[in-house]
């Protein structure tokens, strides 16, 4: 496996992470319409992204990385998505590696990451087979939403475990779900993506077909290898989810600000900022978006520092986050929808950067962690009740 530089760099902090964030957002928000047309991150936006450090985020400090904390990297990346959200959605599953390799055995890990810029890409729910072979497994299947596998060094899939074809159960009687981690070169990437938003993630689907893996290259979504307050939550990879869809929505405000501010309202003849239905839905949309804000880092704040402390989250901590992935995905969207309403017909010209905030979270809501399911879920736990995925 190649990988695009050596690292040779001083270990970039939070902080300097998000300075550069800060910094590389002007340039993605110029190769925006780019991204879009060609479907995937242009180089020199994965360039930007990888020098910026923010792949690096969650690598552990005893290889050098920086090991970021939960709400900064969500602050890093709701800059990166308010430039971009196509860009910030690739940045948040290319930093993956660092929640990865805690899976592994230290050895494993650094042959599939030998420096702190590796990026990943892949899909972790079990739509794979990984059949029983001498020293590993033969991995076969076909993933959806592979964002930013035009551009990884490393894809993961999520797969059940066989032995001539049938699947075995774990230690609980369920069968045994494994997560695989392999080079990039040895997926063929079909290209599919042709979708409503987030159109510059590159989320084709990806296929394997009897590809040897290392038992060491695997592992179960369970406990980590590795000591830290990042890594003892098996969810923790997904929980900085929620930047992208607030970074969007704060773009979609300025935008509508701007526009609405020099607008003047025909056939009335009154500027829009004077008109109080315009008012209104400003102030509404404000309101929404600042509130899922406000809610993501309390949520979040809250999960962090039960973990930090060594505690077992509560089935009410794990209900909260479960419940502000689709809180945040869902009110994003409507104060966005909101907006476009509230602009008229320069939020439907293609070109607009509001008209794309709108479909990018359109395609967003559709995740997983989107989905009215997830409320389900979330209902469940403020019940006691646990969800069928175990990083939840």
């Amino acid at each position: 496996m190649t990988t695009t530089r050596t690292d040779n760099r001083h270990a970039l902090d939070g902080e300097a992470i998000l300075a550069n964030a800060r910094l590389i957002a002007p340039l993605l928000r110029e190769h925006a319409a780019q991204v879009e047309a060609a479907r995937r991150l242009t180089t020199p936006v994965v360039e930007a992204l990888r020098d910026s450090g923010v792949f690096r985020m969650s690598m552990p400090r005893s290889w050098g990385g920086p090991e970021v904390d939960l709400l900064t990297q969500v602050e890093i990346l709701e800059v990166l998505s308010r430039a971009d959200a196509s860009a910030g959605w690739c940045a948040m599953i290319g930093s993956d590696s660092g929640y990865y390799s805690a899976f592994l055995d230290d050895p494993a890990a650094r042959e599939l990451y030998p420096n702190l810029d590796v990026a990943t890409a892949g899909w972790v729910i079990p739509a794979g087979s990984l059949e029983i072979a001498e020293g590993g497994y033969r991995l076969s299947g076909r993933w959806s939403f592979g964002s930013g596998c035009t551009h990884a060094e490393v894809i993961c899939g999520g797969a059940l475990v066989t032995e001539g074809g049938v699947p075995q159960p774990g230690p609980d009687g369920l069968p045994q779900w494994r997560i695989a981690l392999l080079p990039a070169d040895k997926v063929q990437v079909h290209d599919t993506w042709n979708t409503t938003g987030l159109c510059g993630s590159g989320s084709h689907d990806y296929s394997i077909e009897g590809q040897f893996v290392p038992a060491d290259h695997t592992f179960p979504l369970g406990a980590s290898k590795r000591d830290g307050t990042l890594y003892r939550w098996p969810g923790m990879f997904i929980a900085n989810l929620v930047a992208v869809p607030l970074g969007t929505a704060a773009d979609a405000l300025d935008t509508a600000m701007g526009i609405l501010d020099g607008k003047v309202l025909l056939p009335e003849g009154v500027r829009a900022r004077d008109e109080a239905r315009v008012r209104a839905g400003m102030a509404r949309a404000q309101a929404l978006v600042g509130s899922a804000r406000s809610y993501v880092y309390a949520t979040l704040g809250n999960f962090w520092a039960t973990v930090a402390q060594g505690d077992e989250p509560s089935f009410a901590e794990r209900a909260a986050l479960a419940g502000c992935f689709v809180h945040t995905l869902t009110t994003c969207r409507e104060a966005v929808a909101l907006l476009a309403d509230t602009v008229g017909t320069a939020a439907i010209q293609r070109g607009s950067s509001l008209e794309r905030n709108q479909r990018d979270l359109i395609t967003m809501g559709q995740h997983l962690m989107g989905q009215t399911k997830m409320r389900e879920w979330a209902g469940g736990l403020w019940f006691g009740q646990p969800t069928p995925l175990s990083y939840l």
